[in-house]
Formats: structure tokens, sequence, C-alpha cells
């Protein structure tokens, strides 16, 4: 087996970091999250008499939002990566030079990658550091966690959008692909929802917090990611709770488990787009 240049895959990587960050949008994101961020904090703080909630109030405001926001993103980046870029034959400029497939899929993933941690980084970075400049930093460890996991969130989706590129044969339908999946990521919540109602759960119980999610609801959760990103995020600030219904996972969903799984979500999509990549005439 070919021993893989790490030099190729820096230099891939950067060209796809400098093409991507120039892009004003990335800006504008980054902005938007402060914006939200700020927003979320205030609006925390409006039952107290601080300007702003705490970490753990802002950061159950946002859950919501980001776990939109971010997969947006990432299937933005990088649903032409394979499919786009092979219809209009710049992949295969790549390919004449002496590098492997293995080589210019990890730098595609690096490279793009370090542009979705680049934009939670400024924007909930910032805004963390004015957050705590006026309430304290005392749950300080636990943003920068949920920092961290927001940008993992980013990554898996990434990951799955590549390997939806490298499946499909065009640009086209790897946008469908893209949206398929945003969508897909969308309803998963109400399906489940549905199938809790339909075995004789109770909805108002379980969104007045009179009822508990059963061990079964907990176990899908491993099949959605932003759904598990919000269980780690809620697990860094020891919540139980959220928007008032009861969420006090089983002790079997720890925090190590979490991680695990969802860099198995990062891994194993990545591993796919290499089989079709490979396999793909170029």
């Amino acid at each position: 087996m070919a021993i893989i240049n790490p030099k190729t895959i820096y230099t891939i990587a950067k060209k796809e970091f400098m093409d991507n960050i120039r892009s004003k949008w990335i800006i504008l994101i980054s902005i938007i999250f402060i914006i939200l961020t700020i927003v979320s904090a205030y609006v925390a703080g409006g039952t107290s008499d601080e300007v702003f909630g705490g970490m753990e109030a802002t950061v159950v405001s946002l859950m919501s939002i980001y776990t939109l926001i971010i997969p947006l993103i990432a299937i933005l980046l990088g649903f032409s990566t394979i499919a786009g870029e092979a219809e209009t034959g710049s992949l295969s400029v790549v390919l004449s030079y002496p590098v492997k497939r293995i080589e210019v899929l990890i730098g595609k993933f690096l490279g793009l990658g370090s542009v979705l941690a680049v934009t939670p980084m400024i924007g909930f970075g910032i805004s963390g550091i004015v957050i705590a400049a006026v309430i304290g930093a005392e749950e300080g460890l636990a943003f920068l966690v949920f920092i961290a996991l927001a940008i993992v969130l980013g990554l898996i989706y990434l990951s799955l959008i590549i390997f939806i590129s490298a499946l499909c044969r065009t640009r086209v339908r790897a946008i469908a692909g893209g949206v398929a999946l945003f969508f897909w990521a969308m309803i998963y919540g109400i399906i489940i929802m549905a199938i809790y109602v339909g075995t004789g759960g109770d909805l108002t119980k379980l969104m007045t917090g009179q009822a508990t999610y059963p061990d079964w609801l907990f176990g899908s959760i491993i099949f959605s990611p932003g759904d598990l990103n919000q269980m780690a995020v809620m697990r860094a600030f020891d919540l139980n709770q959220a928007m008032g219904i009861n969420l006090e996972a089983p002790d079997w969903m720890s925090m190590p488990f979490l991680i695990v799984v969802q860099m198995l979500w990062i891994i194993i999509p990545l591993f796919l787009a290499y089989y079709f990549f490979k396999k793909r005439d170029i």
C-alpha cells in the first residue's frame, strides 16, 4: 500500500481553506453567530436583574438554532467537493498530478473542516467573551465544550455531504442529496415523536415535564447527529431539562459514549466516500 504524503494533504487542505475563507458569507455567518448568542443571552437574562443570563440559559436558547445553521453551512461547503468538481473537470486536473485520491479526500475534508471551525470559534467565542465579561466566567469551560461540540456537528455533516458528493454523478444530484439530508435531519425528531405517540405515549405530559422519555427514545438519538450533539451539550452543562421537558438521560448515555458515537458519524461516511471516490471514473 502506498504511503500517504502529509505534505500533499496539507497543500490541498490549505487551498480549500484559502478559497473559502475569503468568501464574505463566512464573515457574515460569524456575525450572525455573535448576534444570536448576544440576543439569546439578553433574553435569558430578562427574568433577572442581570443584563445577560448565564451561559447555561444562553446555550439552551441557542441549541435549536445552531443545529439548523451549522449543518446548512456544512452542506453548502461540501456538496460540490467531488461531484461538482468532477463535472467541471477541475478534479481531473488535480488527479493528473502525482496525488492519491485518499490524499485529495482527506485534504478537502480538513480544509473545509477548518473553515467550518472558524465560524463558531469566532462567532461564539467573541460573544462568549462579552457575556463572561459582564456576568463572569463560572461556566466558561462548559461553554468552550459547547463551541467544540458545535464544530463536531459541522464536521459530521461535512463528512455526510462529502459522501453524498462522492456517491452522486452530477452536481445537481449532489445538491438534491444535500437538501434531502438537511430535511431528513429536521423531520427525524417529528417521526420519532409520532412513533412515541403511536405506541401509547402522552405527548402533552412529555412536553409539560409530567412524563420522562423512555429508554428506547433516548437510544433513537444515535441516528440523529443534531439530537446527539444537543444531548452532549446538555451533559456538558449537567442539564436534565430543556424548555420544560424532562430529559434526564440513562446512565449509559454518558459524555464519552456520545463523543464516540459522534466520531463514528464522522469516520464512517468518510470511509464510504473514499470507497465510491476510488471507484469513480474521472
